[in-house]
């Protein structure tokens, strides 16, 4: 088995400039950009760390930053169907983040590749997904009116966000439920109870959700 690193991925980043060495230099040359960051020597340009490497390093870092680096975040939504295993780890590590971090806009753009996903490659990290979707207070949100009877209400504190409480991610990314609603019976189930609660409180789904949700189990 080779020691040697794998090798990079071209995921076609350019410089959008037009780079040539001083006359004389010798080496390699730097060449930083939002593209990436590339090494140019002898008229050959060598991709060091692209966009999408950009992006990984700011959520990891902080999920919060996910939209420093937009062009690979782009890159990664057009591309999604041909995601890795380890583009779901990474991404549920970025939603885990965001949502311990109470950043609603991260964990939505979190959610929103997920959901552009294979249904297969979700199902392959199905114990994590239900760990963090099998949540009230990540997929519901209500409306922090002074007539809201807090007592149905998840125990223990409910993010907030100006006049709402919960992240509100069946609201926000309703494709992501649906396509985790068919990885099992147990995650219908979740889906269509979580579906039926918005409904009741007024929140607006698309149809194919309000359908699970008339088939959501009574008293649940």
């Amino acid at each position: 088995m080779s020691d040697d690193p794998p090798e990079k991925p071209d995921r076609g980043f350019r410089p959008r400039i037009k780079y040539t060495q001083p006359e004389g230099s010798k080496g390699s040359s730097l060449v930083v950009t939002p593209d990436g960051i590339f090494s140019y020597e002898a008229g050959r340009m060598e991709t060091l760390a692209d966009a999408v490497d950009y992006f990984w390093a700011n959520v990891a870092a902080d999920p919060r930053e996910w939209n420093v680096s937009l062009k690979g975040y782009d890159w990664l939504l057009q591309h999604a169907a041909e995601a890795s295993r380890e583009d779901v780890r990474r991404t549920l590590g970025w939603l885990e983040g965001a949502i311990a971090l109470r950043d609603r806009t991260a964990a939505v753009a979190a959610c929103r590749y997920l959901a552009a996903m294979p249904s297969p490659l979700l199902a392959a990290d199905y114990g994590r997904l239900t760990g963090i979707f099998n949540s009230r207070k990540v997929g519901m949100v209500w409306q922090l009116t002074p007539d809201l009877d807090k007592t149905p209400l998840p125990s223990g504190p409910i993010p907030k966000f100006g006049q709402e409480a919960g992240f509100g991610l069946i609201r926000a990314v309703p494709e992501l439920y649906l396509k985790l609603a068919m990885l099992s019976p147990e995650m219908e189930t979740i889906v269509s109870l979580l579906a039926a609660e918005a409904i009741r409180y007024g929140v607006s789904l698309p149809p194919e959700l309000a359908a699970l949700a008339k088939a959501a189990p009574q008293g649940g």
